[in-house]
């Protein structure tokens, strides 16, 4: 750690960002010695499948849909390091990643026929047995406030559980209280926290 930022001090300086999955009581000790601080903590919260009905009819992703969605996703996630700012190109990658299903990524239509939201889902099958996950999910600003968020994790759920998993995970950030509210009403508890650490050189 100390080798990297010479390295990066000599470069004209910068920032350096350092991960730790599933830190445990000791985790801080070795990156805050080599003078870096922790700056984010990313909670893995779980439970088991099938869920409680949802009330929201949801759809496929198509083709069609990228520019809605790169517009829904940005505006919602624009405070998010990772999902905001997601470009067509961008997009694209994600959707010929292996993983990737169509079906699993549930759109939800508001009454003018409009993306207003979404639940992406993913299936780890290299996990035994495997595992469903909510990979992003998101509601339209603009239609805040309605408990949209809620029935979008149900119908991810119940599409997971369709596919015959019994288990679910999803990473959301500890900060995120709203999110953080509805997953702990839906029965999601806390697996792990990974933490990330930065230093900056000048």
């Amino acid at each position: 750690m100390e080798a990297a930022a010479q390295a990066v001090g000599r470069d004209g300086g910068g920032r350096i960002e350092y991960w730790v999955d599933g830190i445990d009581d000791g985790s801080d000790r070795v990156p805050m010695a080599a003078g870096f601080a922790p700056f984010r903590d990313l909670w893995k919260l779980g439970r088991s499948l099938p869920a409680i009905d949802g009330e929201l009819q949801t759809r496929p992703f198509r083709s069609d849909d990228a520019d809605a969605f790169l517009d829904v996703n940005n505006r919602a996630f624009d405070w998010h390091p990772e999902q905001g700012g997601m470009t067509p190109e961008g997009l694209a990658s994600r959707r010929s990643e292996p993983w990737y299903n169509d079906d699993g990524f549930r759109v939800w239509e508001d009454d003018a026929g409009n993306l207003g939201g979404f639940c992406w889902t993913k299936v780890h099958n290299d996990l035994e047995p495997p595992v469903g996950e909510i990979y992003a999910i998101a509601v339209d600003p603009e239609h805040r406030g309605r408990g949209l968020g809620r029935q979008l994790t149900l119908a991810g759920l119940e599409w997971l559980a369709a596919q015959g998993l019994r288990r679910v995970i999803l990473y959301v950030e500890s900060d995120n209280r709203h999110a953080n509210r509805i997953y702990r009403e839906l029965g999601f508890e806390r697996e792990a926290t990974n933490r990330a650490y930065q230093r900056i050189l000048r």
